[in-house]
């Protein structure tokens, strides 16, 4: 018998009464469950199962199948305020959904967890610098899975970076600094390059947009996203709504 935190990645349809629950668990990774029932208003489950909720389980580990089943659920973090934020919770589900896609399988992800938990722990504190919370997540996500980006270092010089860089290219990771790039018009916008630069040394983010999607495109370019992330169409949309283009 298993007792663990979990973080709720995605939950689905089973059938008409239960429900299939991804969740990422503090000790055994990403596991999934078959809720049995869940649908119903008497389910002792309610709402510990919701997508993004922070619960402890209760299992027994089955490797002979697939989907377990829990014996104990207990809400400890329903994120109210979360919810009530469209914006971050649209860059929520899009982290929750990158760990569900790509994430390593069948093996332990404490520190996966441990930072994901702090992320959505982050967006849920109403005192937190919210520019900042998915930059910092999809870069420590690169280090987490072996993608290191050093922000600090100019690729054909090797000189430490004292200010924003010239130019960045998220294919390779490369940053040029103003003596590199010379009269080369740079591809990447100020924005950008003034994001990431905030990024390294702990300040707020003007336009986190730019930097965001330039993380992700990175990281794009080096897992190969084979699988759409679907949550980024609705981060998009929500963007325009609060003037983020």
């Amino acid at each position: 018998m298993i007792k663990t935190r979990a973080i709720v990645l995605h939950r689905f349809p089973y059938s008409d009464s239960s429900f299939i629950v991804k969740a990422l668990t503090e000790e055994c990774g990403i596991v999934s469950f078959i809720i049995k029932g869940g649908k119903k208003k008497e389910s002792p489950f309610r709402g510990a199962l919701d997508p993004l909720a922070l619960s402890e389980v209760v299992f027994r580990q089955n490797p002979n199948t697939e989907l377990q089943f829990i014996k104990e659920a207990t809400l400890l973090d329903w994120r109210k305020d979360l919810r009530n934020d469209l914006l971050s919770l649209s860059k929520a589900q899009v982290m929750t959904e990158m760990i569900l896609r790509y994430a390593p399988q069948g093996v332990p992800l404490q520190e996966e967890f441990a930072r994901l938990e702090q992320a959505i722990s982050e967006f849920d504190d109403g005192t937190s610098d919210k520019s900042r919370i998915f930059a910092q997540w999809l870069l420590d996500t690169c280090d987490m899975w072996g993608y290191n980006l050093d922000l600090t270092t100019c690729s054909r010089c090797g000189r430490t970076l004292d200010k924003p860089a010239a130019d960045f290219f998220p294919e390779t990771g490369a940053f040029v600094c103003h003596a590199c790039l010379d009269v080369d018009t740079p591809r990447a916008r100020t924005e950008t390059l003034n994001g990431l630069w905030a990024l390294l040394n702990g300040e707020k983010i003007e336009h986190p947009e730019f930097t965001e999607n330039a993380l992700l495109t990175y990281l794009r370019h080096h897992i190969g996203f084979l699988k759409e992330i679907h949550s980024i169409k609705f981060l998009n949309e929500t963007r325009k709504l609060f003037d983020y283009h």
